[in-house]
């Protein structure tokens, strides 16, 4: 059974990414962490690197300038300065 959430990549100038995910691996400050649903709440800051999103047999990578990311148990949200589809 998959399990999924909510997830959304924002930047200044738009909306890049929003739809229902199974996971996400970011670049964290003290390096890369994954995220699934039911995770329990945190915020913090992003490095610049690569964020992965898992949707069923698809992975997409955006590279990130830097942000911020909020988890709670249904929905992520991360704030970049700047996020590049590769």
């Amino acid at each position: 059974m998959e399990h999924n959430f909510q997830f959304e990549l924002i930047t200044p100038e738009q909306v890049v990414f929003s739809d229902s995910v199974q996971e996400i691996i970011a670049p964290g400050q003290r390096g890369y962490f994954g995220v699934q649903a039911g995770h329990l709440y945190f915020s913090t800051t992003l490095k610049k690197g690569i964020l992965a999103t898992k949707q069923k047999n698809l992975t997409k990578q955006y590279l990130l300038d830097g942000g911020i990311i909020q988890v709670t148990p249904k929905k992520v949200v991360v704030c970049a300065e700047s996020a590049i589809l590769k």
